[in-house]
């Protein structure tokens, strides 16, 4: 299965994704829906629901910007993971022939959303659990693993700042920015002792994008350069039950920190035929680890094998880079969105770029949905 198409618009100031700027950014993807239409190719329709008036919206987008006119399959996703659920089963879809191609977007509004309806209504809209936040639930999931690695809290906040600065040295090579002050603030006032504003994702922005998925007859039909041919070549995920009280399941053991991601990574990388950490480490092989709070890319990092104990996280972020945006700490793609954003992002640079494979992580809930997508270049 190969990625033919991927692009994205965000908008930092609110309103300003209108349906004729979302025409215009998306008229090459339409384009290739014209073609596939007019061949009579089998498509599917995945989407991305945004927080707020998720009802219709998969709907919405593509009949008012693709301007569909019937629809056969249409799937919704609706979790930090979902982006590599969708390309897992989309993945499914067209290796086992039942559909030509696949087009997975998401649109999420969150910026606008929270200028009509303001703050709390947002913050409401993501409370998942009644007597816990997402906030508080990271929180104990960073103090469950710290107590696993046997670490203590000055030890472990340690390594969550290192984290940032992996991520700011990577965003600050392309934007030359500058971290406000106020991103430095404890979170204790919210129940969340081990972080700081700066280890949470940064989601005021609206974001839409996609990528579009086809058969190698499909991208055949359409053309595509061989050295535009980007394969999903292997893509998997894993979960497990996720709710406050099942926290200990998520993070695992110390010889087996989730185990669920570490299960998602091996069955993905086995598909794709690669040892991706070796790939990784020879500079031949992009990586985006999913950051919304430092236990995740930390737990990454651990199951996959990158580092083999805690003790040599801070020696492997002086020498690698674990994103290619800065993560959501920068980058942003709010919500549901990132993985989709880190797909996109990924896909341009193995066209343009001098390596061969791009890895994925995606994250979902509270930690229990684990998903990673490996892509490769197809002329290297």
């Amino acid at each position: 299965m190969n990625i033919i198409y991927s692009g994205k618009i965000t908008d930092i100031h609110g309103g300003q994704l209108t349906n004729p700027k979302l025409k215009e950014t998306f008229k090459e993807a339409t384009e290739i829906h014209e073609q596939l239409l007019s061949a009579d190719k089998r498509i599917a329709y995945f989407f991305i629901d945004p927080l707020l008036n998720a009802f219709e919206a998969a709907n919405q987008f593509y009949f008012s910007i693709f301007e569909c006119e019937t629809i056969e399959k249409i799937k919704t996703y609706k979790s930090g993971a979902s982006p590599i659920q969708a390309l897992s089963d989309a993945k499914e879809l067209v290796d086992s022939g039942l559909y030509d191609a696949v087009l997975i977007f998401g649109h999420e509004p969150l910026l606008t959303n929270k200028h009509l309806y303001g703050k709390e209504e947002m913050t409401k809209a993501m409370s998942i659990f009644e007597d816990k936040s997402i906030l508080q639930c990271y929180n104990e999931i960073g103090h469950r693993l710290r107590k696993e690695l046997e670490l203590s809290e000055k030890e472990i906040v340690r390594f969550f700042d290192q984290l940032f600065l992996n991520f700011h040295k990577t965003y600050n090579r392309a934007t030359n920015s500058e971290v406000p002050r106020e991103r430095g603030r404890r979170l204790d006032d919210l129940g969340a002792d081990l972080f700081k504003l700066t280890d949470c994702a940064n989601p005021n922005i609206n974001f839409s994008g996609g990528i579009i998925v086809a058969n190698d007859s499909t991208a055949s039909f359409l053309q595509i350069p061989e050295k535009e041919k980007i394969s999903v070549s292997g893509v998997k995920y894993s979960m497990v039950e996720g709710c406050p009280t099942k926290i200990d399941k998520i993070v695992g053991k110390k010889e087996d920190v989730f185990p669920h991601l570490r299960k998602a990574f091996l069955q993905a990388q086995d598909e794709a035929s690669i040892q991706a950490v070796e790939q990784f480490k020879n500079q031949n092989l992009y990586l985006e680890v999913y950051s919304c709070y430092p236990p995740i890319p930390i737990a990454f990092l651990l199951a996959t094998g990158m580092i083999d104990h805690i003790e040599q996280l801070s020696d492997f972020l002086e020498q690698y880079e674990v994103t290619i945006t800065g993560g959501m700490n920068f980058a942003r793609a709010p919500w549901n969105n990132p993985a989709l954003n880190a797909l996109i992002e990924i896909h341009q640079k193995l066209k343009e770029g001098t390596r061969k494979y791009g890895l994925v992580h995606g994250n979902g809930g509270i930690g229990e949905t684990q998903g990673v997508a490996i892509l490769e270049k197809c002329d290297f």
